[in-house]
């Protein structure tokens, strides 16, 4: 029974998340969660938290199974196995935190609910974000990126409020638990913790800066298989201008990920004749090979006086590259994904300049990865993410994306456009509100007006620390007052 209910406990966790959004599932969620390890010895806790894995990723990244088999060509029984092993593999995430949270049994039930288990979860939450390329799906704080505790996002991050949160639901589980006398003290943590986020959330860390700009975002919902067609190129670049002809009053006209299903270097002039002479500046996907037996990137030209290139940095592992080829040759030679062979850029990039306004770019998933814009954002005045959502199919996948590139608004203080070749293309404002949004699998054009603004959170300042020194604080303090409660 109670590795059946940390299984519902996980199940519970992903309806928090986009599509959904009801974040207040997070509360019994981890309610459960924390009660069954607390009753649980180190090897139990290991399953336990295990079976919390197996219910969150099962059902949260399913989404996996239409990308490799409706996508990548996989028999679908390889690919239900493929998936499989990918859920069970990201389970013992979960699974060592709960060993770990037991290694503390000795300490007191208040300070391992309120503090150990919160700390051992996001650690290896954290752990998640970066070990073998990193895979920051579902971290906790996205759920919450529309109440209150978003304020924290640009002082800490999005571990910084899934930290806060976590603490909250454990004073709530110490509350009602028959096994704490100590009420009025927990409650002080939980209302002092969200009056504090929701006075934060008041506080302006950016201003705006220069002239509001126009901007139209060309959604085109080209087939995958298409895309990469010989013979349909010529016909999906005319479509992309065209459609762009329509929108001469805008400042910046936005294409896809991959919009241009060629190489930069090998577009003739009279393309580049025709961009020019729009009265518009563009941003679009392609891609880009510097020299022509090189390797090759998934990148964003950015055409205004002059074409500047971002290079995508944080590939997609089995989509973009593939790693461990040796290992694994026997599972990859049912892949048949176009362009799977990327580099990744591996020098620090400026950013891109366009409607007289200057962008933090990034390229599908790596919004997902808050250092990758970070080290630009302080230089820009807006965030600019092309896309390729098509991958995902109908699935839950890109309403997380969404969610994590509101996000990355809120932690930057900066409005965000955003442009998909199948759907949810959207602009969103410096709080991480989305102000329109395009349906999905329709050709559509979405158009808005977007401020810049400057001025330097003190997350984008310092990244993860203050996350880090909360934590320190936490753990000492159930150290030093969890085993004195016991005497």
């Amino acid at each position: 029974m109670k590795y059946l209910l940390a299984l519902v406990a996980g199940l519970l966790n992903v309806l928090s998340f986009s599509p959904f959004e009801w974040w207040y599932l997070l509360v019994p969620s981890f309610m459960i969660l924390f009660l069954l390890w607390y009753k649980a010895r180190k090897l139990e806790a290991f399953w336990i938290g295990y079976m919390f894995g197996v219910g969150q990723f099962g059902a949260g990244i399913s989404w996996v199974y239409i990308s490799i088999q409706t996508f990548g060509g996989m028999p679908p029984l390889l690919a239900g196995f493929s998936v499989l092993v990918f859920v069970l593999l990201l389970s013992l995430f979960p699974a060592i935190a709960g060993w770990l949270q037991a290694l503390f049994s000795g300490l007191s039930f208040t300070a391992r609910v309120c503090a150990i288990m919160p700390l051992s979860f996001l650690l290896f939450e954290w752990l998640r974000g970066w070990i073998f390329t990193g895979l920051p799906w579902l971290s906790t704080g996205y759920a919450v990126v529309n109440t209150p505790l978003s304020g924290l996002a640009p002082v800490g991050g999005v571990y910084l409020v899934g930290m806060v949160l976590l603490v909250s639901i454990g004073a709530l589980v110490a509350i009602i638990s028959d096994l704490n006398k100590r009420t009025s003290g927990l409650l002080l943590i939980i209302i002092g913790s969200w009056i504090f986020a929701w006075q934060l959330d008041k506080i302006p860390w950016s201003k705006p800066i220069g002239e509001a700009f126009s901007v139209a975002l060309i959604q085109n919902n080209v087939p995958l298989l298409e895309k990469w067609s010989a013979e349909s190129r010529a016909a999906i670049i005319d479509e992309y201008i065209e459609k762009s002809e329509l929108h001469r009053d805008k400042d910046l006209i936005v294409w896809p990920e991959g919009a241009l299903p060629d190489y930069l270097n090998e577009m003739p002039a009279s393309f580049w004749q025709q961009l020019q002479q729009h009265p518009s500046d563009f941003a679009f996907g392609a891609l880009y090979r510097p020299q022509p037996d090189g390797g090759y990137y998934n990148s964003i030209a950015a055409v205004s006086e002059q074409v500047s290139i971002y290079s995508k940095q944080h590939l997609v592992p089995f989509g973009e590259f593939f790693p461990m080829q040796t290992l694994l040759s026997p599972v990859l030679d049912y892949l048949t994904i176009p362009m799977s062979d990327f580099s990744a850029w591996d020098s620090e990039q400026s950013p891109l300049t366009v409607a007289g306004h200057r962008a933090a770019a990034s390229i599908c998933y790596e919004d997902a990865f808050p250092h990758v814009s970070r080290n630009q954002v302080a230089d820009a005045g807006f965030l600019l993410n092309v896309t390729e959502d098509m991958w995902f199919g109908d699935s839950l996948a890109p309403h997380q994306r969404l969610q994590m590139a509101q996000f990355r608004s809120r932690e930057s203080e900066r409005p965000m456009v955003r442009s998909s070749n199948n759907g949810l293309s959207s602009l969103i404002d410096w709080r991480g509100h989305v102000q329109v949004v395009a349906p999905q699998f329709k050709k559509f054009v979405t158009e808005g007006v977007v401020q810049s603004r400057t001025g330097v959170t003190p997350y984008v300042r310092f990244g993860d620390i203050p996350a880090l020194l909360l934590g320190v604080f936490l753990l000492l303090s159930a150290l030093l007052f969890g085993r004195r409660s016991l005497r």
